[in-house]
């Protein structure tokens, strides 16, 4: 599981799908000052996802009723490859971080995407709006009636041995992370 640059901001590993969305939470929740927060804000980490979203949806029992939304920090599985069809998923690695609206488990609602594109422009981070397969842990709080919006960065070759990311748009990531976390949550 060892991690090799590709030049100046590529970098590639097996099992970036967790590691970069750890590393984001982490250096996004260093960024904060609580002092700053107006309302409360709950960083968490879950487990089998892949699996049936067991450790998310332990958090939504618990949480599920008190979220105003949910912000699922994952990869984005990009078609930005030399073999792939640009016509789906298409999310080229070095552009920003992505705005999941469309997967197969939920929509995001215009007006909360709408929301979190104003958030980032104030932040300064420029976003890629992505529709893609697949889904994420947020889709627990969902039947809640949390909006569940993916907060992600675009990845390639996502669970493979040599997943690649761009640096760029991990730092951009954790800029967003802590826009997000400290937007009025209206």
């Amino acid at each position: 599981k060892e991690g090799h640059r590709m030049g100046r901001y590529r970098y590639s590993a097996r099992g970036l799908d967790d590691r970069v969305g750890t590393t984001a939470l982490l250096l996004a929740l260093q960024s904060i000052d609580p002092e700053q927060l107006q309302h409360r804000v709950i960083f968490a980490w879950s487990v089998q996802e892949e699996g049936g979203l067991y450790g998310a949806g332990a958090l939504a029992e618990r949480f599920g009723l008190e979220t105003r939304r949910i912000y699922s920090i994952d990869t984005f599985v990009s078609s930005d490859t030399p073999l792939e069809s640009p016509h789906f998923a298409h999310a080229p690695l070095g552009d920003g971080p992505v705005l999941r609206s469309i997967e197969n488990s939920g929509m995001v609602k215009p007006d909360e995407l709408d929301r979190n594109r104003r958030v980032a422009e104030q932040a300064g981070i420029n976003v890629q709006i992505g529709l893609t397969q697949g889904g994420t842990d947020g889709t627990a709080f969902s039947f809640w009636g949390a909006p569940n919006a993916g907060l992600s960065w675009p990845g390639r070759y996502s669970h493979g041995p040599a997943e690649v990311a761009d640096l760029r748009d991990v730092t951009e990531l954790v800029q967003l992370i802590r826009a997000m976390a400290l937007a009025n949550p209206e």
